[in-house]
């Protein structure tokens, strides 16, 4: 396989390119251009390709059906097709892996190979738990469920301004594994405050989120120490906040 390979099908360009490799077994990309009188034309789609999707049989058949096949072109451009519901999910459970378990480079990218397989075998049957579609639909509706009692309770801490908030990625069981869903904005539950008063943080740091190691604790931000934290980041914070009130 070429990189930086350009190549013509139907309408379209494709560039076979090296990735910026922000995520284990992400090396080589694909540019999907509509082609023009000018060259390479309008960027319609850019897809990482992981593990042994990287192979030059892989890297042919995808740029042949995306030009001849208009259904097949559609699901992708629509991000329905199957290699790009499982990208997000792979993309989201791999980040937390490298950040959350310390493992070295070779036993990394092991885990994270094991991952991608079982994901693309099972997507369908993770898709089909209830959990998946409730939390994907909350995901889409940008919804903060779980913070929302929450942030009605710093709402009424005195010169405290919420900024912004997100309660991070929701954790599925699914057979012997734990899968994180990709969630709105931030892999781990976080508060962000234009102020946050000195008093509260201490008295927070000092009771359990602290105690516990559940949180972490910035100038205006205040955060679950691990993804795998979140949901018992949220309830001790809610739970904390009553009797501070």
């Amino acid at each position: 396989m070429r990189l930086s390979e350009r190549r013509k099908e139907g309408a379209f360009y494709f560039a076979v390119q090296q990735a910026a490799g922000e995520v284990v077994g992400g090396e080589v990309e694909i540019a999907v251009f509509a082609a023009t009188h000018e060259g390479e034309g309008i960027l319609l789609l850019l897809r990482t390709l992981y593990f042994d999707e990287q192979s030059q049989e892989h890297i042919d058949n995808f740029c042949k059906e995306f030009a001849y096949d208009a259904h097949y072109r559609q699901i992708c451009l629509a991000g329905t097709a199957h290699w790009s519901r499982v990208a997000p999910l792979y993309e989201t459970n791999a980040r937390i892996l490298r950040d959350e378990q310390g493992l070295a480079p070779d036993p990394l990218e092991k885990s994270c190979e094991e991952l991608f397989l079982f994901l693309r075998r099972d997507l369908v049957s993770i898709e089909s738990r209830p959990e998946y579609r409730e939390e994907m639909a909350r995901v889409r509706r940008a919804e903060e469920d779980d913070l929302r009692e929450a942030l009605v309770l710093l709402a009424r801490v005195k010169d405290l301004k919420i900024a912004s908030a997100c309660q991070g990625s929701a954790m599925l069981q699914f057979e012997e594994r734990q899968i994180y869903l990709p969630s709105c904005h931030s892999l781990k539950a976080i508060i962000t405050m234009s102020n946050f008063p000195q008093c509260l943080k201490n008295y927070l740091h000092s009771g359990p989120l602290g105690q516990h190691h559940l949180a972490l604790f910035e100038e205006n931000k205040i955060s679950a120490r691990r993804a795998f934290l979140n949901k018992k980041f949220i309830r001790m914070l809610t739970a904390s906040l009553y009797p501070f009130l």
